[in-house]
């Protein structure tokens, strides 16, 4: 009997090829697509989790409030965290630091070095996560200070082999290349994972790096802190010890002042937790994440909801066989099971069909998402293949199913056979949902895009557009700190700018500590004479820096070269810093703190934003001299950035122009890399997060569209089958076919126009929502409705259209016959 419940599927299939093609392809396409967006959010969810004790593994986070709407919270803790929680948290097994920094870093065959990101680690890291030590022993692989670890990457990179073990490798401390034998091999990191490394050094040498004061205080915050507790530990418990370690540490009059607060964040809560603020690992908004899996989750109920259409469709056709085979003895569950084995053959075909346009997509998306997935058939594969292919199957060939199999012999053979659906509340609330989802979809895409185009064409308060970045790799030291750094780096732009004099598309040269292209500024605050708390921005430049950025000054001047009070006691300060000062003349005010060293405001410019477009512009502070600002503040956040050289050159003969700038580079610094970046591309790159929503949003909304236009494909089938009859006795009592078309479209148009009206204010809210996570945001415009709700109008009537045209070039002869 099975053996011929295949036979017929298959014949059945064969007969009705155009309606089994749009059926499968219907199902291949939602399933390619839910498939595409389960494995990308599969990937996203199990961040983290792959370490055996991930559950005992938390981030310490630090937490200041000064009780006045100073608050200050980081993921970077104090260098002593470590050994204090050590000594004070019994139930911490281990606790692992990790601080990186970008130098250069070459082995002895090479003449030039890479700009790295070279990781500091305790060396409890290896033992505390699951890293992979392909060679090496965990608990003797840092055993000297100038030990190194890599990753076979890194290792080919750098020696062209992974057998790498006791070879030099060259790394710029302080100005100078130090020998660092290679004592480890450690796998590189999973793509799930939010820690990650390519070169790794014992953090022993953070003394090289960081002063004595940083080493010891409270308020200067560096590295991250892991804590491995006691499997049995119960951290609602370490909380309060936390809290009184702290007490006991500051004291409680500082305590009572600052509310320094120690806490913990699980390793698994990194990758998806926004509310905790952004340590050296990037964050994922879950909120993007559930609005990916209600797309995949509808595109695949769609396309089941379109099987049940067209088979419905198709039941007119299929009533007789139904009645004569109940005429010779075939019982309701045979045929029960008879079309269920159709839906299981077909979602089958259409499963294969979508693992297979899924491989073929597979590329592109990774392009959008900006990962590198890939399909493999392993046990959660295997187990989700099977459960997709049961749950379809039951799903789609239910409703024909039990109602096929329902039919009446007699009346079927009769003719008098009736199929529900078509004023049904079935039908009526397919089209309206299907359209309901294409026009969010569509109104979804057109506001993201609107915001992302704001993002990259707002007024800045800056000029971005022609100018070069190119990045120096250098760090501060010990003995002379960032003004060290930036004395060494002006040197070498005025050694480079030398070398470009006779270069007539270069327009101006600039040195900086950090560009807008950093996400991350110099933080700090001090306590005036009132004891309020003023944080602030912060960054070092040049002489040449606010003009080539083209800054407007609502007060004062820039810096000048030819007054020499300006390189050691002059303070260029934004309009939101003078604000919040509450200075209506600030070219004549100080900074109410005595600790300050002599200093003079000597301009303000315009709010510009130095940071993202999603928060506010913040007071700023430029000197060229770090220590007139940092005498005076009592907490410091000091982002690892390497100081860099903005060059502003004209429009035209780019590619030339930028030959000349490396082969000048090379001239003052044989041996360094030339890293390049455009700022405009760099500015704009802060937004990838939201340009991948918006692209993979764009890639199932696509997908959600093309099965919508099934549905309606089916829908029309079912209703003009129905209405052939009417269409013939309409044409032979004179209707025309354009009238016929208007007629069977005005029912479709009514349902669209009812979905557009129910889509308004679920799209208004959900983008709504959406856009109060960016300060400066675009103004979701009527005509963004207007167009997703003609679209999906226009989408409907092209669907619908098609079938009944085609229904009115029917000989109204031939549809009348069976009268």
């Amino acid at each position: 009997m099975f053996k011929n419940y295949i036979k017929i599927a298959l014949r059945n299939l064969y007969k009705n090829k155009t309606y089994s093609s749009i059926n499968i392809f219907g199902l291949s396409v939602g399933v390619a697509c839910c498939l595409l967006i389960l494995l990308y959010l599969t990937n996203e969810f199990s961040y983290d989790k792959f370490h055996s004790k991930s559950d005992q593994i938390y981030r310490a986070w630090v937490h200041e409030d000064y009780g006045d709407g100073s608050i200050y919270w980081n993921t970077t803790t104090p260098l002593r965290l470590k050994e204090t929680i050590s000594e004070n948290i019994p139930e911490a097994n281990q606790i692992a630091r990790r601080y990186i920094y970008n130098d250069l870093v070459k082995s002895d065959d090479q003449s030039e070095g890479f700009s790295e990101p070279i990781q500091l680690v305790d060396t409890e890291f290896f033992s505390m996560f699951d890293f992979e030590l392909l060679h090496g022993n965990p608990e003797t692989v840092f055993a000297q200070t100038s030990n190194v670890v890599l990753t076979p990457t890194s290792a080919l990179r750098f020696f062209g082999t992974e057998d790498v073990l006791g070879k030099t490798l060259l790394v710029k401390m302080n100005d100078q290349f130090e020998p660092f034998t290679v004592s480890g091999l450690i796998q590189d990191y999973p793509t799930n994972s939010s820690i990650t490394y390519e070169l790794l050094i014992p953090m022993e040498n953070g003394r090289k790096l960081f002063s004595e004061r940083a080493y010891n205080g409270w308020f200067s915050v560096i590295p991250e802190t892991y804590i491995l507790f006691d499997e049995k530990a119960e951290i609602s418990d370490t909380r309060p010890k936390l809290v009184s370690m702290m007490k006991e540490i500051l004291g409680e009059e500082e305590w009572n002042r600052s509310q320094y607060t120690v806490d913990l964040q699980p390793l698994t809560d990194i990758r998806l937790n926004p509310e905790v603020p952004v340590g050296i690992a990037a964050v994922t908004d879950p909120t993007y994440l559930y609005i990916l899996l209600g797309i995949a989750a509808l595109v695949l109920l769609i396309a089941c909801v379109n099987f049940m259409t067209l088979s419905i469709s198709k039941s007119v056709s299929r009533a007789k066989e139904v009645g004569i085979r109940k005429t010779i003895g075939a019982e309701r569950t045979h045929l029960m099971f008879q079309f269920w084995g159709e839906a299981l053959l077909m979602t089958i075909l259409a499963l294969s069909a979508g693992l297979l346009l899924s491989e073929v997509l597979m590329p592109y998306f990774n392009q959008l998402a900006g990962t590198s997935l890939s399909l493999s058939f392993s046990l959660q594969m295997v187990s989700l293949f099977l459960g997709l292919t049961v749950f379809i199957s039951l799903i789609a060939g239910i409703y024909p199913a039990l109602i096929l199999s329902g039919f009446k012999p007699v009346e079927v053979l009769k003719g008098k056979i009736q199929v529900k659906g078509d004023r049904s509340l079935f039908r009526t609330g397919m089209v309206v949902f299907q359209f309901t989802l294409s026009i969010f979809l569509i109104g979804s895409t057109l506001v993201m895009s609107d915001q992302l185009e704001f993002l990259r064409s707002a007024d800045l308060g800056y000029q971005k557009d022609h100018i070069v970045i190119i990045e120096i790799d250098d760090n501060p030291d010990q003995e002379t700190g960032f003004l060290g750094l930036m004395e060494r780096a002006t040197n070498r732009t005025e050694l480079f700018k030398s070398q470009l004099a006779s270069i007539p598309e270069v327009k101006s040269v600039s040195t900086s500590l950090y560009t807008p292209a950093d996400n991350y500024w110099i933080s700090a605050d001090y306590r005036d004479i009132e004891d309020k708390i003023h944080p602030f921005r912060m960054n070092l430049v040049d002489h040449y820096y606010t003009n080539l950025m083209e800054l407007n000054f609502v007060e004062g001047r820039g810096f000048s070269e030819d007054i020499s009070s300006d390189s050691r006691t002059g303070i260029i300060i934004n309009q939101a810093f003078a604000e919040d000062h509450g200075w209506t003349d600030p070219l004549n005010s100080k900074l109410p703190n005595p600790d300050f060293f002599e200093h003079q405001i000597i301009g303000v410019v315009e709010d510009f934003n130095f940071a993202s477009l999603r928060t506010n512009v913040e007071p700023l502070a430029m000197v060229i001299d770090p220590r007139i600002i940092f005498s005076g503040v009592a907490n410091l956040d000091l982002s690892s950035s390497s100081p860099s050289i903005s060059v502003k050159i004209g429009p035209t003969n780019i590619p030339a122009t930028l030959a000349s700038l490396e082969k000048s580079w090379d001239e003052i610094s044989p041996g360094e890399p030339f890293n390049l970046t455009f700022l405009d591309e760099a500015v704009d790159s802060q937004y990838r997060q939201e340009e991948r929503l918006s692209q993979i949003v764009t890639f199932g909304s696509s997908f959600a569209i093309i099965i919508a236009c099934l549905g309606l494909f089916g829908l029309a089938s079912l209703l003009v089958v129905r209405k052939t009859k009417e269409i013939g006795v309409r044409k032979v009592l004179g209707a025309s076919s354009k009238g016929i078309v208007l007629l069977v479209n005005k029912e479709f148009t009514k349902l669209v126009l009812a979905a557009f009206l129910i889509a308004i204010p679920i799209t208004w809210y959900t983008m709504n929502t959406w856009l109060e996570g960016f300060a400066f945001k675009t103004e979701i415009s009527v005509w963004t409705f207007l167009i997703a709700g003609l679209a999906s109008l226009l989408i409907a009537w092209f669907s619908v259209g098609y079938q009944s045209f085609k229904a009115t070039t029917i000989n109204p002869v031939d549809s009348l016959k069976g009268e």
